[in-house]
């Protein structure tokens, strides 16, 4: 088989290479590199040695474990040696030196954090051919403009992380479950209506988790937009982990902060002075009525208080699972932006805050439809 394209890389980027192998495969021939070509039994050095000499084209993805590869060097200096055309690509950033640096400073390198992994794809390939590598039959030409991500791509990709979010949300409201299950057992009080409530939480949790969903979905589809044929399945599944971890902690959290600010008065309520003008009874009854009246009111500021931080406490959880999905897609799409990984995270903790609303919604409408 034709070698007209060496990869150069480590193995820790491996997972983007062999996306990028595979695209490349698909529009320009002659794609090697060590993973795809080697077979068991061949002497892997001189085979890669081979490689290098038969390309046409040299692609170098650059990160810093290439910076401090013995074999990577190996083969760029090999390249050098040769002659090759060499094709910089840069994945992560890091401090180069030596033969790295003059291949930075001197070729003109393809940076992949700026703009989408499409455009940058375009240009290599662009690239590649007028090195003399030859086009995969019956495939046309690339053009140098940028391109646009269909919507109905950016749309398609939303009900996967509403889905994803629904299921976190899900594990995230059985641990509160099993939790209520425990304490009411150890009291006896346990029955039929509770299980039905657990139902109703669970049912609630779900729906609420897959609005919460959309909303944090529509922020990162249309964030991610350039970057959008690249996300799947894989880059939406830890949000069940996230929500499943950090939701109890973000209670636990919230309780103890409220238990803090009435454990050093900054709760409280005050209480009105009775007018005893009246007489003896009237005196007792506003008592009485004061006292009970300071009771609901502090118990609805309690509740407030508590509700507010337990927003709080998910808006945050929210950003930092946005921003956890953004690395992970960043892994095959090097070129998101800080400005992208804010506007998915934002959204994220807007999408927390309409999953908790609407999950307590939910529970109030199905309970008192009920009677519970």
């Amino acid at each position: 088989m034709s070698k007209d394209i060496f990869i150069s890389y480590s193995r820790r980027d491996q997972e983007f290479v062999t996306r990028l192998a595979g695209d490349l495969n698909a529009q320009v021939a002659g794609v090697w590199f060590d993973q795809s070509t080697i077979q068991l039994g061949q002497k892997w050095h001189d085979e890669i040695m081979e490689g290098i000499r038969e390309c046409k084209a040299f692609v170098l993805v650059l990160s810093p474990d290439v910076a401090e590869s013995k074999y990577v060097r190996e083969e760029v200096n090999k390249a050098l040696e040769l002659g090759k055309t060499i094709f910089p690509i840069l994945y992560r950033p890091g401090k180069w030196s030596g033969e790295f640096e003059s291949l930075v400073k001197e070729i003109q390198t393809l940076d992949l954090r700026s703009g989408s992994y499409t455009d940058n794809f375009q240009k290599l390939v662009d690239g590649l051919i007028e090195a003399g590598a030859a086009k995969a039959t019956g495939e046309r030409p690339f053009l140098r403009q940028s391109t646009q991500t269909s919507l109905s791509v950016v749309f398609s990709k939303i009900p996967g992380w509403a889905f994803a979010w629904s299921l976190g949300w899900l594990v995230f409201w059985m641990i509160v479950i099993v939790l209520l299950f425990f304490l009411l057992q150890s009291q006896g009080n346990m029955g039929s209506d509770d299980l039905l409530a657990f139902l109703l939480i669970l049912i609630g949790g779900g729906i609420g988790g897959f609005a919460g969903g959309l909303l944090a979905g529509l922020f990162t589809m249309l964030a991610l937009r350039p970057n959008a044929p690249s996300i799947s399945w894989k880059h939406m599944s830890p949000t069940i982990r996230i929500w499943g971890l950090s939701g109890p902690l973000g209670m636990l959290l919230s309780g103890l902060i409220t238990a803090l600010l009435l454990a050093i008065g900054a709760i409280s309520v005050q209480s009105a002075e009775p007018d005893c003008s009246g007489g003896f009874g009237d005196c007792v009854g506003q008592i009485i009525g004061s006292a009970i009246g300071e009771a609901i009111a502090f118990a609805i500021i309690v509740l407030l208080v508590f509700l507010l931080f337990v927003l709080a406490a998910w808006f945050l959880t929210g950003m930092f699972a946005g921003r956890l999905a953004v690395r992970h897609i960043r892994r095959l799409e090097p070129g998101i932006t800080n400005r992208q990984a804010w506007s998915v995270s934002t959204g994220w903790g807007c999408g927390a805050i309409v999953a908790a609303i609407v999950t307590i919604f939910v529970i109030g409408i199905l309970s008192s439809a009920l009677g519970l």
